[in-house]
């Protein structure tokens, strides 16, 4: 058996694919206090014995849940004498040309814990001063007496020569063996300082949470009985070995959304459809990526909290606009939905687990939309009376009813998920009408045809386990290594065994590295890209290159292109500098077979579920998904139920099964209320 646990902010989602080929799902409550408690829950949902499990695949944002709350360990940073403070000056560029009271973040590691040595290696690689034995070793004394739990060291061009840097990590692992050393060569091991030190800083200081949160569960997993494959996912959207994920945490810290991405990837392939947006509604977050034919877009630098995170991700935007976000009015008097949040921990009020402000989720029951008893098929229970006491918080202020209040914060919350889905499409030169979109997430069902609506997307593919798809992407994903290196040459002065040779040191590489790895894979593939930009720019495009044979002048070519396609226009004649080459060494664990859906039967109903100003309160069925699937087709108003989540059908749209069980919603030609004659019947409509 197969098996992916997903920890979310408020939810644990769990996906397991059985020999027969059916799935079996599990969603708990994310527990923020011992997260591998949730994990284990859901999983204990998803399998019938741990025992039982060949591979386990995990994601998780403990480490990135640790930046953002700035829950992590205290952490020093040993650099280069000279550049103490380059955290501190960061760029010279402001995030907000027009806010004059912008501030920069705080440092990730204050003063008082950055630690210079004298030493200096020129960028050609040679030895300028050599590394100052003695004044290392008071400073480590320092770094042991400071109480620190990890230590990242980042010393000038140690990308090019790394002598300095594997000194300073032997001298540390002697006077204090039990820090925590991240070496910024082995990080990233590319140019520019402050990102180099920056991304280092934090792979450091994740390194203690993801060592002590993977130590408890793989110690849990063992009691268990378990003795299968366990993989980590990446940002990348790729799996590495336990062992990997801990040497370089960095790379796990958008793991959780990335599966999502590739379950819309997978979703979109198997109906016939090469461009897709996927939709990643959660209880804190929505996650939305663009896949434009049949590749998702892909970044080398993401940033979390200010600070720039340099490693390859898939290109992923998030909102903080999720079930869990709390609706709010401003000192204005104006109605906001988000970016704070519910969480887990109490959660929305409906709960009834303390909380008492008004959420996302609070505004659906309220509303119909979703079950006022209960949900995830009946293991949580729902207080309706909370939720309207919640909404009321904010109408009576207002001066609307609870009801308007509730449908406010829906369309509110919606038109900020759209301006999301415009960030990853209109403001990139695409028309989203082009464009399918793939919901996941226990509300992206419930939200998807509304906001795709926003950009004139007309289809919406809903996958057999919307909850739990990201979950359901990691098992979809292959074993991937990743590595970059600075070259920093113009492409006319670089000759074709030159460029070969970098290539080619550098596939041998992370092909090493996959073949070390603790998880077996086959068919093997490299993917080679170069960072180029024209000469006297600053900032570089990523392209595709060939792993066996590229010529230079077929580099610069390519570039033109892409410079073409992402700004509309090329220098056809100007010099072209390849700065890194990035390298990647790609294995396939598993077939991306998407199994046989099945789901549980929940007896058919009606109930009232308020439809905007203009249709009111409409009798609207409720059925199971697997009753739609069999069904060949209903048209809307209806909601559909499943154990993970609820799709949300609107009056003016159709939703038919296609392949795979998964669901398609359209534009209905008829904009009246539409119900199967049986239905009809059934339940006296």
């Amino acid at each position: 058996m197969r098996v992916a646990v997903d920890v979310g902010g408020t939810f644990t989602d769990a996906i397991g694919l059985t020999p027969d080929g059916s799935w079996r799902t599990g969603k708990t409550l994310t527990t923020p206090d011992r997260m591998s408690d949730g994990f284990l829950a859901a999983l204990a949902d998803s399998a019938d014995s741990i025992a039982d499990v060949d591979f386990l695949i995990h994601g998780t944002t403990v480490a990135l849940n640790a930046i953002l709350t700035g829950a992590y360990p205290s952490t020093a940073l040993i650099t280069t004498a000279g550049f103490r403070d380059v955290l501190e000056i960061m760029r010279g560029n402001r995030a907000n040309l027009f806010d004059i009271a912008q501030r920069k973040p705080r440092p990730l590691v204050p003063r008082s814990l950055r630690f210079e040595v004298q030493e200096r290696i020129a960028a050609d690689g040679s030895v300028v001063t050599a590394l100052d034995r003695e004044e290392l070793t008071k400073v480590i004394a320092q770094v042991a007496a400071a109480g620190v739990e990890a230590v990242a060291v980042c010393l000038l061009y140690s990308f090019v020569n790394s002598s300095h840097e594997l000194m300073v990590a032997e001298a540390i692992h002697q006077q204090a063996p039990t820090l925590q050393v991240s070496l910024s060569h082995e990080v990233l091991p590319v140019f520019r300082e402050f990102e180099r030190t920056s991304t280092t800083v934090v792979n450091a200081l994740a390194l203690p949470v993801i060592a002590g949160y993977l130590g408890e569960v793989l110690t849990e997993l063992g009691s268990e009985g378990f003795g299968g494959d366990f993989a980590i996912m990446q940002s990348s959207g790729g799996l590495v070995d336990p062992g990997a994920a801990r040497r370089r945490p960095v790379s796990t810290l958008l793991s959780g959304p990335a599966g999502g991405v590739i379950c819309a990837q997978e979703i979109g392939r198997s109906a016939g459809c090469a461009s897709v947006i996927s939709f990643d509604m959660g209880g804190t977050s929505c996650d939305v990526a663009a896949i434009t034919h049949g590749e998702a877009d892909r970044v080398t630098t993401f940033h979390v909290s200010g600070y720039p995170i340099q490693v390859p991700s898939l290109d992923i935007v998030s909102v903080g606009a999720g079930g869990g976000s709390i609706a709010w009015i401003d000192p204005g008097g104006a109605l906001e939905v988000g970016p704070h949040s519910a969480g887990a921990d109490p959660g929305p009020a409906c709960y009834a687990r303390g909380g008492t402000r008004p959420t996302v989720t609070d505004a659906a029951v309220v509303l119909g939309r979703y079950n006022a008893e209960a949900m995830l098929g009946g293991a949580l229970p729902i207080d309706r009376d909370r939720a309207v006491g919640s909404l009321s918080s904010i109408a009576e202020p207002l001066g609307i009813s609870v009801e308007e209040a509730a449908w406010g914060v829906l369309r509110l919350v919606n038109a900020n998920m759209a301006n999301t889905l415009r960030e990853v499409s209109v403001e990139r030169g695409r028309d989203p009408r082009t464009y399918v979109l793939v919901v996941a997430g226990g509300g992206g069902a419930a939200h998807g045809f509304e906001v795709g609506q926003e950009l004139g997307i007309s289809t919406v593919l809903v996958p057999p386990y919307p909850g739990v798809a990201s979950a359901q992407g990691m098992l979809m994903a292959d074993l991937r290594y990743e590595q970059s290196r600075t070259v920093y040459r113009v492409l006319d002065e670089l000759s074709e065994d030159d460029l070969a040779t970098y290539v080619h040191a550098l596939v041998i590489e992370v092909t090493k590295q996959l073949s070390e790895s603790a998880v077996a894979c086959d068919q093997v593939m490299t993917v080679v890209a170069g960072d180029c930009r024209y000469r006297n720019q600053t900032y570089e495009l990523t392209v595709p290159m060939s792993a066996s044979k590229q010529l230079p002048g077929q580099l610069s070519q390519a570039f033109h292109h892409v410079h073409r396609a992402r700004y509309g226009h090329a220098f056809a004649d100007a010099q072209v500098e390849l700065i890194n080459i990035r390298a990647a060494a790609v294995g396939t664990v598993y077939s991306k077979d998407l199994g046989t859906p099945s789901w549980t039967d929940f007896p058919d109903t009606t109930r009232n579920v308020y439809w905007g100003p203009a249709r009111g309160w409409l009798d609207t069925p409720v059925l199971s998904r697997g009753r739609v699937v069999a069904s060949g087709g209903i048209a809307g108003p209806a909601i559909v139920e499943q154990s993970d989540a609820t799709v949300v059908v609107p009056p003016a749209a159709r939703v038919n099964p296609i392949t795979g069980g998964t669901l398609e919603i359209t534009l209905s030609r008829e904009f009246d209320t539409v119900i199967p004659e049986a239905i009809r019947v059934e339940h006296g409509v």
